[in-house]
């Protein structure tokens, strides 16, 4: 698990691994730590590891993000 705080902006989130993500007992860990930015009046977010290629799920986006502003011209 990473943890990560941006005063400036307010926000902190977590990152968990595929290990992470499915073992109930990080799940429990994580409450307090949410609790505690959400008293601080900060945005929390979660972020999970996946199962698909992050080097070709980059491409598709980046190709779909391109032929959309394609269109837009």
């Amino acid at each position: 698990m990473k943890v990560e705080v941006n005063d400036r902006f307010r926000f902190a989130s977590v990152w968990l691994t595929n290990e992470e993500k499915d073992n109930p007992q990080v799940r429990e860990k994580l409450q307090p730590l949410m609790d505690k930015y959400k008293e601080m009046k900060y945005k929390f977010v979660i972020f999970e590891s996946g199962s698909r290629d992050l080097l070709e799920q980059t491409k598709g986006l980046l190709s779909h993000n391109k032929s959309l502003v394609a269109n837009e011209r």
